[in-house]
């Protein structure tokens, strides 16, 4: 696996360095003016400095030889506490803001003339794509050191705010630049963070703009360019961490207390994108008179430079995410960020964890990031590893392999040479293939994954011993006699694992999964739009919520006008559009697809939720939709798996036979990542059925084909409609949730979407109808428990606080579904549910002795009829005859009830609901949404997005909760041992309770 770059140079970085000793004189006290020729001698190192990374080594905690040999992590620290006497870091932010305009001027020089009338020469394009590419590598370094120090500098100062210090304070003196005794060049007091944040949105929103107008030059093409963007998104990220280190704070919490906010680049980022909106929108009113001056002056508009769009960074940042989110950009092969990529991908193929049909892993521990295309998945899972790092046995000839050079295509039959001296070629370092070097399999297999070691990432390996299970991780790194088998190079991998996985480290306190992606543009890009959209939403205006809010379909700009909202709408439209304000434009339709491709994960399940709630216009396409199926089922398939209860527990509690709901539930062995994954799958899907036109259909025009559903093990279904897929899925999640979490919030959300699609319910499978009698007569049977054990006090109605309110209101919505569809209506394409009805009605009899469960009437009257059928027509001892002869008599049982003004004499259901009144439950935002969003997308970018490609200092995050610390290590079904007397002979069963 080729990529640009001196990794192995990065890595072996010695105290007695060159570099390293630059490192440490710009993260000491002396101040270094911004003329110093020491600064250009640092950003020349950029072939390593795009491989640095800080080990994150605790000094307290580590060996004194690691600690002197980390020296990136020597320099963090020495930055974050000299930085505001010294202004070396504002200097060197300043540097890299200089050289981020510098790109962004070759990038539209570059795509300037390769889109002109008369383009140049073939010898002046290639110069200029040189002069590109060695910009991009350089800046590419510099982002790389600049977001490491920052990092840190920012860790130190939310950290110095739990001691009473102002972090606002600490942050604006060490990205202010002032002259230290220095007889010219800048200004005193030089804000290097607006400069930066300036410069960052210029070159980003430079990339939108080509692609809004349809460029013919693809930037993302380049790996230098690619890795940029990839680098700055990153670095963005770092500097809104002020929220991740901090204790959560809302917009709406500050208002109400008169305080400011503590994050220092996030209303930096918010102020100069205000700024920027304001002025784009007061260029946008004068247009016409500026086209005027300029058609009187012959200087045209061929650019558009002047009309708004290029000064609007808010929108066009927006947009360029958007873009990614379609499109989802790959990255090219010889980029860093392809690397990185293919890694992950490759220790996936050596877990041999399940792979569903779909192309997808079952478990959460390994998530893909977007979806198989049509006609992919099946090819995934033959060729998963081909595509990622070769993992075979290394080459005895490999050590002595000379680098080689990389080459970089111009589109040409040309290539330029741009010699890496620390290029690493794809062969993998020699190993002795004795018994004394070999590890245990696959763990060796991770060590060499890459062409070195020193192109895999500890981060990387620390996920991946936690994915192999912690048993077979504590064997190796515990000191036992293992390691006396081990060779001596095996030896010193292992100890510097052994030193990044201590408990210091925090890596064990969030929930981290190894996350496969085929574009890191597009999720880095996702997270950053979810941060910047769910923050500051109160106070002064939201730049980026506002541009949204006018978001349009560019299909059919020019009917937006005529558009009126017709009242079948997920929101409603906003009044307030101005025609006359530019609004972002993108297609709908391709923007629904994408999302559909990655509603299954939690950011794609964010964005859908973010773009349904901030852009009215896209929640009224949605609604008017046929095909709802292409996001609502990747969030059942989530909601299915993250409803399956593992087999696994701590190895103590196994051989003692205790067992508890906390021990199943443990970080490391539950079956979804974060409850708050489910709740957001939850509040989609109750958007969606609020709509009264999505019930209907679900349950009679849009079918779901069987190779959309592989995933759903209990019965191979095939042809089926998208109604009985949630009514399966729901009933799956209603039954875990009141066995393992009784969680109040997922209980009534799932109720409210079940009672949504009530009045709708027609044509339910076989399948689908016993499932909904099974799991109702199970509650009911528990609920009558419940109800003894409580001296006979039934709960009352909308009681979810304790577990016999739960049972209580699980029984009610199910029997009010069975009611819907046993109606006169629905009956005839409901038989199935009659026919379970009639099986499980000896546990059903006792129903009408709880008031507390309504009006119990109908569905006791339908099973007595239905008994009289089948005695007059049938000996009941047949399915098929009891069956036939409930279909044969279909208007006897019509008739088994007809209470005043509850069934009508007409037997159609195109009006279904209408004699149900308003059963519609709607989704409401809470007043102060941020205090849920915020965290959670923090806690999604952290252990899902990055967390092999960014390091965090875990144990000092403070948003969102973390993990306790596990002092001894879980068994999981990756390994058997410790569970003798479990069952598994269901593992790829249901083996889900209907009710405890």
């Amino acid at each position: 696996m080729e990529m640009w770059g001196d990794a192995e140079g990065a890595y072996s970085l010695k105290p007695s360095d060159p570099l390293a000793k630059s490192l440490l004189q710009i993260s000491g006290p002396d101040p270094i003016p911004y003329n110093d020729a020491r600064w250009q001698q640092l950003l020349l190192q950029y072939e390593r400095l795009v491989h640095l990374h800080n080990l994150g080594l605790a000094p307290q905690s580590s060996s004194a030889s690691l600690v002197e040999e980390d020296v990136v992590g020597t320099a963090c620290r020495q930055c974050a506490a000299n930085c505001s006497a010294s202004s070396n870091l504002a200097a060197f932010c300043l540097h890299v803001s200089r050289m981020v305009r510098d790109l962004q001027s070759s990038l539209d020089v570059y795509s300037t003339s390769t889109e002109g009338t008369d383009p140049p020469s073939r010898g002046s394009l290639v110069k200029r794509r040189i002069s590109l590419v060695g910009k991009a590598r350089v800046t590419c370094g510099a982002i790389n050191l600049l977001r490491i120090l920052s990092h840190e500098t920012i860790v130190q100062a939310c950290g110095s705010a739990d001691m009473g210090g102002d972090c606002n304070a600490f942050l604006k003196e060490a990205f202010t630049y002032r002259n230290r005794g220095e007889v010219s060049g800048n200004v005193e007091g030089q804000d290097a963070a607006m400069e930066m944040i300036a410069a960052i949105l210029g070159l980003l929103s430079a990339i939108g703009l080509a692609a809004q107008q349809g460029s013919d030059v693809n930037f993302m093409e380049i790996p230098e360019l690619y890795d940029v963007v990839a680098q700055i998104l990153s670095f963005l990220l770092v500097l809104l961490s002020t929220q991740l280190y901090l204790p959560m704070e809302s917009s709406a919490e500050l208002v109400a207390q008169g305080h400011q906010s503590r994050h220092f680049f996030l209303e930096k980022i918010m102020e100069y994108s205000r700024w920027q909106g304001a002025r784009s929108r007061e260029l946008w009113k004068n247009r016409e008179e500026r086209m005027r001056q300029q058609q009187a002056h012959s200087l045209g508009q061929e650019n558009g430079g002047e009309d708004g769009r290029l000064h609007n960074e808010p929108l066009l940042f927006i947009n360029v995410c958007l873009h990614w989110l379609v499109s989802r950009p790959s990255p090219p092969r010889r980029s860093i960020a392809s690397h990185y990529t293919e890694l992950p991908k490759s220790i996936a193929h050596q877990m041999t964890m399940a792979m569903a049909a779909d192309g997808m892993y079952e478990s959460h521990s390994i998530q893909h990031a977007s979806a198989p295309q049509m006609g992919e998945a099946k090819a995934s899972s033959t060729i998963a590893g081909r595509a990622a790092v070769h993992l075979g046995e290394p080459s005895k000839d490999a050590g002595s392999a000379p680098h080689t050079t990389t080459s970089i295509a111009l589109g040409t039959d040309d290539a330029v040479d741009l010699s890496s001296p620390g290029h690493v070629g794809g062969d993998v370092s020699s190993w002795n293939a004795t018994p004394s070097s070999m590890i245990l399999h696959p763990i060796r297999s991770i060590l060499i994954l890459s062409s070195t070691f020193f192109l895999l990432p500890i981060r990387l390996v620390r996920l991946a011993f936690n994915l192999l299970g912690h048993s077979r991780y504590h064997a190796l790194t515990s000191g036992s006699s293992h390691l006396k088998d081990i060779a001596d190079g095996d030896q010193v991998i292992l100890q510097q694992i052994q030193a990044h996985c201590e408990k210091n480290s925090g890596w064990n306190r969030t929930n981290n999964i190894l996350w496969l992606t085929d574009s890191p543009l597009a999720d880095m890009g996702s997270a950053l739009l979810l941060l910047l959209t769910n923050n500051c939403r109160y106070g002064p205006q939201h730049p980026f919520r506002e541009e949204l809010a006018l978001l349009k379909d560019n299909r059919w700009a020019d009917e937006s006008k005529k558009t009126e909202d017709t009242g079948s709408s997920l929101f409603p439209l906003s009044p307030d559009t101005d025609d006359q304000v530019m609004a972002l434009s993108v297609n709908f339709d391709s923007l629904f697809e994408a999302l559909g491709r990655v509603a299954h994960t939690e950011v794609g399940s964010l964005s859908l939720y973010s773009m349904l709630l901030s852009s009215p216009a896209f929640a009224t396409s949605v609604s008017a939709r046929s095909d709802l199926d292409k996001v609502v089922v990747p969030l059942l398939r989530s909601l299915y798996f993250a409803s399956t209860i593992t087999h696994g527990q701590p190895k103590s509690a196994a051989k003692s036979g205790q067992f508890s709901q906390l021990m199943t539930l443990a970080p490391n062995n539950r079956p979804f990542r974060s409850q708050s994954q489910l709740y957001v799958t939850l509040i989609l899907l109750l958007i969606f059925s609020q709509d009264t036109s999505f019930g209907r259909d679900s349950f009679r025009r849009v079918h779901v084909a069987a190779t959309s559903v592989k995933w759903y093990k209990e019965k191979r279904i095939k042809e089926t409609t998208l109604g009985s897929m949630l009514l399966l899925v729901l009933l799956r999640a209603v039954s875990f949730n009141l066995n393992r979490l009784q969680d109040a919030f997922l209980l009534s959300n799932c109720c409210a979407v079940l009672l949504n699609l009530s009045p709708h319910i027609s044509d339910i499978g076989e399948y689908a109808a016993n499932r909904l009698v099974s799991v109702t007569s199970s509650c009911f049977k528990r609920y009558t428990q419940l109800v003894a054990e409580c001296g006979g006090t039934e709960p009352e109605e909308g009681d979810y606080s304790s577990l016999v309110g739960m049972h209580g209101e699980t029984c009610r919505t199910l029997l009010t579904l069975i009611k819907h569809a046993i109606r006169r209506k629905c009956l005839e394409k409901n038989i199935h549910l009659v026919y379970s009805l009639l099986l499980e009605q000896n546990d059903l009899q006792n129903m009408h002795q709880f008031a507390s469960l309504g009006d119990v009437a109908p569905i006791s009257a339908i099973t007595e009829r239905a008994n009289a059928v089948v005695e007059e027509n049938g000996d009941g001892k047949s399915a098929d005859r009891t069956m036939e002869a409930l279909k044969q008599h279909v208007s006897k049982l019509k008739a088994y009830y007809n209470p005043d003004g509850l069934v009508s004499d007409a037997d159609s259901v195109a009006s279904d609901a209408s004699d149900l009144g308003n059963l519609t439950f709607t989704y409401e935002e809470e007043a102060d949404p941020e205090v849920f969003f915020v965290p959670y997308v923090w806690d999604v970018t952290v252990g899902t997005l990055t967390t092999t490609t960014m390091e965090w200092s875990r144990n000092k995050i403070r948003v969102f909760p973390l993990n306790e610390e596990v002092n001894e290590p879980l068994t999981q079904t990756t390994d058997t041992e410790g569970l003798e007397g479990i069952d598994e002979g269901s593992h790829d069963m249901d083996n889900t309770p209907d009710v405890v």
